[in-house]
């Protein structure tokens, strides 16, 4: 369990802490898998185009960086969305949960300072205020 001391010292973490949001996230690793072919045209370049394209021929050094680039596009796709959809579908289990009146979710862990982690905070704060309010009303019966 956590203490209130230590509750307040993740708040203020996350509060001081730099947020990015995800769209820069995202921008800047398309920006990064953009760069990819242009790095490899010059790295081609400096060190003389003529025996790659000698053992590869025009065809194979440009299937060569294609598959570099796709290459570079479907790991920066990939972490992405495990980045972004990882958290969202905790969320979307705990929201069923909590929807069908299963109360004995724990606290969702929040470890981001982006767009997902404020939703995940605000939901969590629901989450306790929907345990406290249904604890009062059992008491009451």
């Amino acid at each position: 369990m956590e203490t209130p001391k230590n509750s307040k010292k993740q708040a203020n973490l996350a509060e001081s802490s730099l947020q990015i949001p995800i769209f820069y996230k995202m921008m800047i690793s398309m920006l990064s898998v953009s760069a990819i072919p242009i790095c490899l045209v010059g790295i081609m370049a400096v060190g003389g185009t003529g025996s790659i394209i000698a053992a590869l021929g025009l065809e194979g050094t440009i299937v060569l960086v294609t598959l570099i680039t796709l290459t570079g596009v479907l790991v920066c796709s990939y972490y992405l969305t495990r980045i972004i959809t990882g958290p969202i579908v905790l969320l979307s289990n705990v929201a069923n949960d909590l929807s069908r009146g299963i109360l004995d979710q724990p606290e969702l862990p929040i470890s981001r300072n982006d767009e997902i982690g404020t939703l995940s905070r605000a939901f969590d704060k629901m989450m306790n205020t929907y345990r406290l309010l249904d604890t009062l009303a059992k008491e009451q019966q």
